[in-house]
């Protein structure tokens, strides 16, 4: 499938979502995004159950997954530093008139720790559905029927990704409210990943188009392993969803010390996408509450650059 037409898929749900006047538009985008989801990691499942060089090499492909996670979270905190420490931004005090910032409409399948349980179950149970059917032995032209319906799945994601996209009216005037430097900070977080998980994947001998595109996730583990198996094959699909995976992982682990010791801006930089949903109940309790906008303003640019950047790079 081409890129002119994953990206077609984006621009068109954004404008549907945008333009649209229902009231339950973001639901509707987060409807169609989870049942193409589910599509598309019952595919995954499949394929992978059905590859015995991959299920052989697991141990290797995790290996190299975690090397482009700590390439991507050290790429992203050290230019978002040096971003801070070169400019006036640091401290968005000015996020709302009377200083505070509360996260409007908290997604409720996040509970207190930022864990989404929604998105995880989904995510078992479609793969092991598609592992189980690759258990059954299918034949072939079962398999390739249902990875020709993971296309139309793919475009169906991407299409309500920009629903939701387009249907968030209050982005602009928070960034308007905070000020357009803020925009720095995920452009900043971008180049930090991507160079980051360059750098170490050169080390152990990956392509830089590939260790671009895994590091090109930021974090967003179930868009970046669908989309980079579907155009990248299934090895370099199992390292991106496993290597962003990880991010988000790590993310826990690190960001109180980064948090701590470089500051709250920088606290943004380790959840890469992550920061508009999953970490950010974390970044809230380690940060404060004046860096809650940003950090939503900052997953909600990675999100949208991923979209683009993932099947552009791998179709360089």
């Amino acid at each position: 499938m081409s890129i002119g037409t994953l990206l077609l898929a984006l621009v068109v749900g954004s404008l549907v979502g945008y333009y649209t006047a229902l009231h339950r538009i973001q639901e509707i985008g987060d409807a169609i995004i989870f049942s193409g989801l589910a599509v598309l990691l019952v595919s995954i499942g499949t394929q992978l159950g059905g590859d015995e060089q991959i299920l052989q090499d697991l141990n290797t492909i995790g290996g190299s997954a975690l090397v482009l996670c700590l390439g991507s979270i050290i790429g992203s905190v050290a230019c978002v530093y040096l971003l801070i420490t070169a400019t006036s931004i640091g401290d968005p005090e000015s996020a709302s008139a009377d200083g505070t910032v509360t996260r409007p409409d908290t997604p409720s399948e996040l509970d207190a720790g930022g864990f989404d349980w929604k998105v995880t179950g989904l995510i078992v149970v479609s793969l092991t559905a598609g592992l189980g059917l690759s258990a059954v032995g299918l034949p072939e032209h079962v398999i390739t029927r249902i990875v020709s319906i993971s296309d139309y799945a793919l475009l169906a994601l991407l299409f309500g990704v920009g629903i939701t996209v387009g249907g968030d009216t209050e982005a602009v005037s928070h960034i308007v409210r905070i000020g357009w430097g803020v925009l720095l900070i995920p452009v900043a977080v971008a180049v930090g990943s991507i160079l980051g998980g360059v750098l170490l994947g050169a080390v152990i001998g990956m392509p830089v188009t590939h260790a671009a595109a895994v590091a090109a996730g930021f974090g967003w583990y179930s868009y970046a392993g669908v989309v980079v198996f579907d155009l990248g094959g299934v090895e370099l699909g199992t390292i991106a969803f496993l290597a962003n995976l990880f991010r988000e992982i790590v993310t826990f682990l690190v960001l109180p010390a980064v948090a701590k010791y470089l500051g709250g801006v920088t606290s943004i930089a380790p959840g890469g996408a992550t920061t508009m949903d999953v970490t950010l109940p974390l970044i809230q309790r380690v940060s404060g509450e004046r860096f809650v906008i940003p950090a939503l303003i900052n997953g909600l640019v990675l999100s949208v650059a991923a979209t683009v950047l993932v099947p552009t790079i791998l179709g360089i």
